[in-house]
């Protein structure tokens, strides 16, 4: 099937000659610019392409228009902003890595940068004048594809740099190293928050040693696993399935003690999970 671009097509808003299409939105209806400004105001991370008479090129959100405004409803438009540090912004998201115009909230109740980041559900790279954010889905799926598939964090991050363009002919932005330390303070904060540590008032440094880690459920724990009364049964007819049987195997998080130094790499959470911390031990 030839798909002839633009030729007889006419934009919802009765434009002829639409341009554009969105790769991510549903359906494949084209618009005009001020239309795909319009749909992607709650969109910015889609990926756009213009019909340049002979093919269908691709477009950042930037490059069109597309303008992100912190600190304020979709649409809204912020009567002192201020714009990332060069202007220059990068987000990795699930679909690519993207280069997009962003301004921060400069008004007299504005949250801090990162904060604002934060409530927009990106997830800054540092919190001192951010230019680099990972979209919290992100971080998510590849929280649990490394778990389920044992991907690493360098195809991964390869794999958006591909989806962005995989003719190479286009420099992606390396945010790879950014990207690692997000990864690893989100993991980080997931383990916190699911040991109960999100609103403990007496805060996260008061996290007890050993605290997240996860118990065993193979392993008897009484009150949990065992009958109420298990230490009454006779030993050698029932109550020998209640033993704990501990034997020597590879100890695959070893490797996590392997870094060069705690000043150049260190822990985020140094005793509260399977390792004791270094002094103690």
């Amino acid at each position: 099937m030839h798909d002839s671009g633009s030729e007889g097509v006419a934009c919802s808003c009765g434009a002829v000659l639409p341009q554009f299409r969105c790769c991510d939105c549903h359906g494949i209806q084209m618009f005009c610019r001020e239309c795909t400004l319009q749909n992607h105001v709650c969109n910015p991370l889609h990926r756009i392409e213009i019909w340049n008479g002979t093919f269908f090129q691709r477009i950042t959100p930037k490059q069109l228009g597309v303008q992100v405004q912190l600190g304020h409803n979709p649409g809204e438009r912020c009567y002192k902003p201020s714009p990332a540090a060069g202007d220059d912004f990068v987000v990795i998201a699930l679909n690519g890595i993207h280069e997009i115009a962003l301004d921060f909230c400069g008004c007299a109740s504005a949250q801090i940068r990162y904060k604002q980041l934060l409530r927009m559900r990106w997830y800054p790279a540092t919190v001192s004048e951010p230019r680099t954010a990972a979209t919290f889905t992100v971080l998510q799926h590849f929280h649990i594809l490394s778990f389920e598939s044992k991907v690493s964090a360098y195809e991964f991050y390869q794999s958006l740099a591909r989806r962005t363009d995989n003719s190479g002919l286009v420099a992606i932005r390396d945010r790879y190293s950014a990207f690692m330390r997000m990864v690893r303070q989100w993991r980080n904060l997931k383990q916190l928050s699911r040991g109960g540590r999100g609103h403990d008032p007496t805060g996260v440094n008061a996290t007890a040693e050993g605290e997240l880690a996860v118990l065993c459920p193979a392993c008897p724990q009484p009150g949990k696993n065992l009958p109420l009364d298990w230490e009454k049964e006779p030993l050698f007819t029932s109550r020998w399935k209640y033993a704990l049987f501990v034997a020597i195997d590879v100890n695959f998080r070893l490797k996590r003690k392997a870094v060069s130094s705690d000043t150049a790499d260190p822990s985020l959470n140094a005793g509260w999970a399977y390792f004791v911390h270094e002094d103690s031990y």
